[in-house]
């Protein structure tokens, strides 16, 4: 699975910058004593070799940079890269890519274990607190551990961001990083809390808002490709990785939000309109109501029980968008009290989304009206 890089903000050296770590280099003598290793060496035998091959690649990255850059000018760049990583299981050709991951959201009320492969205990903090930010609007508990089981394990000084997605961090081997942080304690603050907000929204079933369903973005395809084709991408990686929106049937999403954390930054040169996106650095409304009704313990189960109909139904309940398989039965977000179900159904030639209010505390099916292609919404 390629790389997944986004648009740097500059265009010089633009193909360089992308595969290069732009950040400020730490040296030994800045950051002597304050490393924490908190994955043993005899917990991983490998982490050593692992470590120090994450080393000389950073050393190597900044060297290459030095040819076109002052050291001051280095210090001032910033890593735009970001991989929504998949489990080796989804990578070899499950087709799940989704702002929110149907079937990857972590249970409500789940405590996730944090560890922190290296970094100074200022990073991790700084990291870790940002992290905890989340939890102000979902129902879900990080714990930061230094021994034992963890289901994320963070690295610092790769190659870019990345991170696995929800549940899949769990199926990792224990030796293994789960995310990785191309940060140092140099970065700036507003930089720390964008790519520690974002990975971490990842971790919790987010993936990138651009892709998903709802996403309208006026892309102009030559201007993309052409862009990409600066860091040796192909037609077919662009349209993967940029240009292809996530299949309503694996995501679970609302209206395309172009303020949310998971949303990268759009040049105007890469649109048709001129329509552009600046840099994200905070929770947008959308991102928390989202993610506190994602893990909300308060839910509705809605099955697909319209006998005969046997295409996917997609529904809205709570203001997020569901498609459902015929025989399927999903567990969803809702509200108390009464709610507004709108069922997107085409009875007669027309698609139009059909109304109803379901309420809390009951369980629901779509059904068939007769043999037509009308759909309704009735009490399990």
């Amino acid at each position: 699975m390629p790389t997944l890089r986004f648009p740097l903000l500059l265009t010089a050296f633009a193909g360089l910058l992308t595969f290069s770590a732009c950040q400020k280099e730490i040296t030994p003598s800045e950051n002597a004593g304050t490393e924490v290793a908190t994955v043993s060496t005899e917990e991983c035998p490998s982490l050593t070799a692992h470590l120090a091959e994450a080393d000389a690649a950073q050393q190597l990255k900044h060297t290459q940079l030095l040819q076109y850059f002052t050291a001051d000018q280095i210090a001032d760049l910033q890593t735009n890269v970001c991989l929504a990583k998949e489990a080796p299981a989804v990578e070899a050709g499950l087709e799940e890519r989704a702002s929110g991951l149907k079937n990857r959201f972590w249970t409500p009320g789940a405590t996730i274990r944090v560890r922190f492969i290296n970094g100074s205990a200022s990073l991790q903090q700084k990291v870790f607190s940002w992290a905890k930010e989340w939890e102000n609007y979902a129902n879900i508990h990080f714990s930061q551990v230094s021994s034992g089981a963890s289901e994320v394990r963070v690295l610092f000084g790769e190659d870019g961001h990345w991170s696995y997605i929800g549940t899949d961090n769990a199926s990792i081997d224990a030796c293994d990083e789960t995310m990785s942080l191309q940060l140092t304690d140099q970065t700036a603050a507003t930089e720390i809390r964008r790519v520690a907000l974002h990975e971490f929204g990842h971790v919790l079933g987010l993936r990138h808002e651009h892709q998903q369903p709802a996403a309208s973005i006026p892309w102009n395809t030559s201007a993309v490709y052409n862009y990409y084709a600066q860091q040796d991408w192909t037609r077919a990686e662009v349209d993967e990785q940029v240009l292809n929106k996530n299949t309503a049937e694996s995501t679970q999403y609302t209206g395309f939000d172009a303020s949310s954390i998971m949303e990268y930054p759009v040049p105007a040169s890469l649109t048709t309109t001129g329509f552009s996106i600046g840099w994200n650095t905070q929770l947008s409304s959308a991102d928390k109501s989202f993610i506190g009704l994602m893990y909300s313990s308060q839910r509705m189960r809605i099955r697909h029980a319209a006998t005969g109909y046997n295409s996917n139904v997609t529904f809205q309940l709570a203001g997020i968008n569901h498609t459902i398989k015929a025989g399927e039965t999903m567990s969803v977000p809702a509200l108390t009290g009464t709610n507004s179900l709108s069922i997107y159904e085409q009875p007669s030639g027309s698609w139009v989304w059909d109304s109803y209010a379901p309420v809390y505390g009951k369980n629901y099916k779509i059904v068939r009206v007769g043999s037509t292609n009308n759909l309704t919404l009735q009490a399990e």
